[in-house]
């Protein structure tokens, strides 16, 4: 059966413009429940948007025992940015990064949702 979830980032930036962590307290982790594994849960995405001004997010996967990295581009005036969430993949971390030395935008709203089924 289809299920989801969902939440809002919160205000502040995760990293700057080049990728380093300015404060993990800007940030949150989403536990996910295992894809394709053994509890009956099938594909799982993972989708972001936002309104009012565009947002770089920084998005982190713990997947099979170690995490990877990635920045999400997600455009008030676009479709929400979606990836299907990868087999052995525990939780998600995300935070706001800046798109700029300069940028200071980092309280528009940005919500994630988690689809499941």
């Amino acid at each position: 059966m289809p299920t989801f979830q969902t939440g809002s980032l919160p205000h502040g930036f995760t990293a700057d413009d080049t990728g380093k962590v300015v404060h993990y307290k800007d940030a949150v982790v989403v536990p996910v429940p295992p894809p394709n594994g053994g509890l009956g849960w099938k594909s799982l995405w993972f989708s972001l948007a936002s309104d009012f001004a565009d947002a770089r997010i920084r998005v982190a996967t713990f997947t099979n025992g170690s995490w990877s990295f990635k920045n999400l581009e997600v455009k008030a005036g676009g479709p929400r940015v979606a990836f299907e969430v990868p087999e052995g993949t525990h939780k998600i971390s995300l935070g706001r990064a800046m798109r700029s030395a300069t940028d200071r935008v980092d309280d528009n709203p940005v919500s994630w949702l988690l689809e499941a089924q």
